[in-house]
């Protein structure tokens, strides 16, 4: 058994507040935090992900759609889809990212 804390984990390779929790060959899961009005622009990824809402109000973006997440919504992104997040909220957001590979 291996437990990592926020304060033991990498920070991500982008300039976002994001910590990787765990990495495989197979899946990656990362804590994610966007402050108030923060976004992460539109991309794509070559990878399949679960993104789960643990805080806080997001907003996704997928193509010329805006979907309202609440709490706790899991949604999966296949890869090469379109897809972004804004905070639009007053607190800070956190999401769980899953990378599957």
């Amino acid at each position: 058994m291996r437990i990592v804390t926020i304060s033991g984990a990498s920070k991500v390779p982008f300039n976002l507040d994001g910590y990787i929790m765990h990495s495989s060959s197979s899946l990656e899961v990362i804590h994610l935090c966007l402050q108030p009005g923060q976004e992460i622009l539109q991309h794509t990824n070559p990878f399949d992900v679960v993104v789960c809402l643990i805080n806080g109000d997001v907003t996704l973006h997928q193509d010329d759609n805006k979907i309202q997440l609440t709490l706790y919504d899991t949604v999966e992104l296949e890869k090469n889809l379109s897809r972004g997040f804004s905070n639009h909220g007053n607190k800070e957001a956190r999401l769980l990212i899953l990378k599957k590979f």
